[in-house]
């Protein structure tokens, strides 16, 4: 199964981020909305962009870590069809997402993100049936062309596989076409790129490069 490609589109400039969005639509399977395009913009934004794009899968990093059902509901309300959701978030929260992801045919993305117990997070989320599980290295700690945490990924997605194997897994921190060659060991379902195309002089050519590799497999 071919690798997909999203793109964290985190700019908190509302016309460079549509302006990237259109310039790379045509390589990027999910696009996402990032936490600071959320925060300074809403969900105002993520209404924007998914009638600009009707034909992606649009994901709203909202990160919830509590009022999961009102915050869910406002981003799948809004045209979302993705949901992030912090793992060490409490039970009920996740579940309060689970449950707005069910009643608006919307899927819900666990982010990972300062877990370091994998074994019991993934225990404890099992009985919720996670659409995704992202393993995430933050962007405060993985600067791009960066890649020795990509290299600790591994365990981390066997684990992930063994307890939740029907979870498709996304991996983000830092990825680039610099270094790609690390995370195609992993298989993972999706590829999350964000400042290596969002940052670039032409980010359609740096997406254009990351999505034929991913079509290619290497």
């Amino acid at each position: 199964m071919m690798i997909r490609l999203q793109l964290a589109n985190d700019t908190h400039i509302k016309d460079s981020f549509l302006k990237t969005a259109k310039e790379v639509a045509d390589y990027i399977d999910i696009l996402e909305v990032g936490t600071p395009a959320v925060l300074a913009h809403g969900m105002t934004l993520v209404r924007e962009i998914s009638e600009i794009l009707p034909d992606h899968e649009i994901l709203a990093d909202m990160k919830i870590v509590d009022g999961g059902y009102l915050e869910a509901a406002m981003a799948f309300e809004s045209g979302a069809d993705i949901v992030t959701v912090l793992g060490f978030a409490s039970f009920k929260t996740i579940s309060e997402v689970r449950k707005a992801a069910d009643q608006f045919g919307g899927e819900l993305m666990l982010d990972t993100i300062e877990i370091s117990d994998l074994q019991s997070f993934a225990e404890k989320v099992s009985p919720l049936s996670p659409d995704y599980i992202c393993i995430h290295t933050s962007a405060d700690l993985s600067g791009v062309g960066e890649s020795l945490h990509l290299l600790e990924y591994a365990k981390k997605i066997e684990i992930i596989r063994r307890v939740l194997p029907e979870a498709k897994i996304a991996v983000a921190g830092g990825i680039s076409p610099d270094n790609l060659s690390h995370v195609f060991p992993l298989k993972p379902d999706v590829v999350i790129a964000g400042r290596s195309i969002w940052e670039a002089e032409d980010p359609a050519r740096v997406a254009f490069q990351i999505k034929t590799r991913l079509e290619k497999g290497s």
